[in-house]
């Protein structure tokens, strides 16, 4: 939605075109200055220069394109466009005037959760949304350098921006600087509880609401030249922020700052406007409609609004939703137990055993969020059949026809998440629902384990972004980790602590109730985790997040998407590498960090017994020998050798992961590793010929000759090639010959035992 100098114009994105508009041949009120939409509501204020405002609706009206037509050839239906595309028509309701003064005008507006920031020259308005007027605060009394640009109405202050630059924060009477006298634009979004700052050198300063007051989260650096932020724009959820520069590029941030697209356009644009999945980027003269995937949760999963895109077996697999049952395109999708299912504004299906599969009851089913328990999807629904009923309902994936089990919630559910048999879900009230679901045989037993009214703990419920369960022995007294907006927090036993600033948590487990897990998280450039050790679990996992205890951190050079525990990796993909926004999603790479020996480093400073249970759950994974030989590796450069060894010698593989380490390190330290594991290498090198682990007494080779005398040297490489010629090993003798060959020339006893053996061949 847009405003001219004398009318209001209504757009459907895809495809483009004007569904409505209010025009005003002469406007005795003065030129259309800014437009406010009011939260939660299908409402727009359009405030006028002469100080009046029109409240315009948005209303609903029947399909302006229908395809009603008989055909015999296949046409595509985009999203939303099942029975065609829906009208929308704009009815001014009601008009409101402020008492301004002959010589003043309005200069522009604001938005704020519990009301609107009309600014004049002169001073700025408190209006409520019911169009009451609220209060005034005198602009001189703020700053007198240069006249009003911008504000918004924070939490519990407001933000004003000056045309040179200047931002100043009012709250309870007192006034405050931000930023350094640069800004070109602000925006603010009170869901996430974020601010961000656009400056003239590029760069966009992110700020964060707490109950004292904004604090400073993050600097995003413009890293594609010098071109100062034209419009900054939130995502309707705050989970992105979308930067336009003045050299035509359009940068898409996640909420603390992470890169994750940039285009650049070729008008730049003056103006942005998220509708859904994509943004509009307008300049004076046309607009640019760029289109973005958004993650699903439950791992590597996509969407657009009309494709879901599951990261299978190494490859990006792409499904189109099927419109005609997913109405409004795809709003939210979960990946899980082979499956992914998705739901639109009403209507909810599942890909399984490559088909699509309807729930029945889709046209009456508004489904606000998706989750896997097990081998059933939980859907949070609104039932419009039911007057609206909140509820959660549990499908059995190969029979849509009716939920198998269902419970009623307090109102709409904001976030849903499953963790093994426990179902977390927080309404849009703040009341957490915690649900045990039990699969037995071929019925699933459904029981509410209890309700807390995160609320009235001090959660606000508007920026509930994810909700989880802290791994716990004590089911009586749980532990909740809340994404609210991006401040991470932990209710437990009825009080709330920040824990920091996240923008993706998740938890993860590797074995059966919940030991031995991590609580993950991404603050915007690296990852962290708490780990639940046992004493945790049994107390009930809230001193897993104390602030005061060790946690660890894994650099991530690209955004994550899922902590894969099988394979003890973070995954995530790197948009960098993408060409546009949206195009080439099947090509989109993937790329993985292993953290298990970052996990089992932190253990072993804090719970050397967990070390060991944990590294046991990987053993016979494809992950354990290369994480175990990084946690060699890093105990060489950080003095941490004996417990390491202590770990390592607890398994079979403990020579391989000694002779592959050390030969990823420098010589140097071989006389330290080798003594500590006491013997020396030809002791390593004798057990691996024992084992018949000829390949790591290859590689040990080189060790051994360069550690220990001549004739202990001869001795092994003799060895190993009767060995290898006992079992007929061609390849592996002459990769012994190849080393000896090299080395001749360097050392005379090697030279000596090549040349025997070139004698006696011949």
């Amino acid at each position: 939605m847009g405003i001219g100098t004398h009318g209001v114009y209504l757009w459907n994105v895809r495809p483009f075109a004007l569904l409505s508009s209010l025009t005003y041949d002469t406007c005795e009120f003065g030129d259309m200055v800014d437009i406010v939409w009011a939260p939660g509501r299908d409402v727009v204020f359009v405030v006028l220069a002469h100080g009046y405002i029109y409240e315009v609706a948005v209303q609903r009206r029947e399909p302006v394109l229908e395809y009603a037509f008989a055909t015999q050839h296949y046409y595509a239906r985009g999203p939303g466009e099942e029975h065609g595309i829906i009208g929308q028509s704009l009815v001014q309701q009601r008009t409101y005037r402020l008492p301004l003064g002959t010589e003043d005008a309005v200069v522009c507006a604001g938005a704020g959760p519990k009301h609107m920031l009309i600014a004049t020259r002169a001073k700025v308005y408190r209006v409520t949304w019911t169009g009451a007027l609220a209060g005034s605060i005198d602009i001189d009394s703020v700053y007198t350098g240069a006249p009003i640009v911008q504000l918004a109405a924070l939490d519990n202050e407001e933000l004003f921006m000056f045309g040179d630059g200047t931002v100043r924060i009012a709250s309870a009477g007192s006034v405050r600087a931000l930023g350094t006298g640069s800004t070109t634009c602000v925006a603010y979004s009170a869901v996430a509880g974020m601010v961000a700052v656009g400056t003239s050198e590029g760069a966009v300063e992110l700020y964060g609401c707490t109950d004292s007051g904004l604090e400073h989260v993050a600097h995003a650096e413009f890293q594609h030249g010098h071109s100062a932020v034209a419009a900054l724009r939130w995502t309707g959820d705050g989970a992105a922020v979308a930067s336009a520069h003045k050299s035509g590029h359009v940068v898409v941030r996640s909420a603390l700052g992470y890169e994750l697209n940039v285009t650049q356009i070729a008008e730049p644009a003056e103006y942005l406007a998220w509708t859904g999945m994509r943004l509009v980027a307008a300049a004076a003269r046309r607009a640019a409609v760029l289109g973005f995937a958004r993650a699903g949760s439950g791992g590597l999963c996509l969407h657009t609004d009309d494709k879901v895109m599951v990261h299978l077996n190494g490859a990006w697999r792409v499904d189109h939703a099927p419109t005609s049952v997913i109405n409004g395109g795809v709003r939210v999708a979960a990946a899980g137990d082979g499956g992914v299912a998705v739901a639109g504004t009403r209507g909810m299906t599942v890909r399984l055993g490559g088909r699509w599969r309807t729930a029945r009851v889709a046209d009456a089913l508004e489904c606000t969020a998706l989750a896997w328990s097990g081998s059933h999807v939980v859907a949070a629904c609104v039932d419009h059949a039911r007057d609206g009923a909140a509820q959660l309902m549990f499908w059995a994936p190969r029979s849509l026809d009716l939920p198998v089990e269902s419970v009623e919630l307090d109102a709409p559910a904001a976030a849903v998440s499953a963790h093994g048999a426990v179902v977390m879900a927080v309404s849009t009230r703040g009341v957490l629902h915690e649900i045990v679901a039990v699969a037995a045989d071929t019925a699933l037993h459904v029981t509410r384990r209890r309700t807390v009214d995160l609320a009235a703990a001090g959660i606000d419920p508007r920026r509930v972004r994810a909700v989880h369960w802290v791994p716990g022995a004590q089911a009586a007294r749980a532990v909740v980790l809340v994404m609210e907006g991006t401040r991470l927090r932990v209710v437990a036993n009825g009080s709330v602590r920040d824990v920091g600033r996240a923008e993706y948590v998740t938890v993860s487990g590797v074995n059966v109730g919940g030991m031995h897990s991590a609580v993950w998280w991404f603050d915007g450039s690296r990852l962290a985790a708490a780990l639940v050790s046992l004493d945790d679990f049994m107390a009930g996992g809230a001193h897993a997040l104390a602030a005061e205890r060790a946690r660890m951190h894994v650099a991530a050079d690209f955004y994550p998407l899922a902590i894969a525990t099988e394979r003890g990796a973070v995954e995530g993909i790197d948009q960098d590498a993408a060409g546009g926004p949206c195009s080439g999603l099947a090509q989109l790479p993937v790329r993985a960090r292993l953290f298990l020996h970052a996990v089992l480093a932190l253990m072993l400073r804090t719970a050397e017994a967990d070390a060991l249970m944990y590294a046991a759950c990987f053993e016979h994974r494809a992950c354990f020998s290369p994480a175990m030989e990084m946690l060699l590796h890093d105990a060489l450069e950080h003095d941490e050798l004996p417990r390491t060894l202590r770990l390592l010698a607890s398994f079979d593989t403990f020579d391989d992961i000694v002779v592959h380490a050390a030969r990823t390190v420098e010589a140097a330290a071989w006389p330290r590793l080798f003594a500590e594991i006491g013997g020396g290498a030809a002791r390593v090198f004798a057990r691996c010929l024992r084992r018949g682990r000829l390949r790591t007494a290859a590689q040990c080779l080189l060790i051994v000759h360069t550690m220990e005398p001549p004739s202990v040297a001869e001795r092994c490489i003799l060895a190993l090639l009767a060995q290898a010629a006992k079992t007929q090993d061609r390849d592996l003798c002459v990769d012994v010959l190849r080393f000896l060959r090299r080395t001749a020339a360097a050392d005379s006893a090697t030279h000596a035992i090549y040349a025997r053996l070139l004698q006696s061949a011949h």
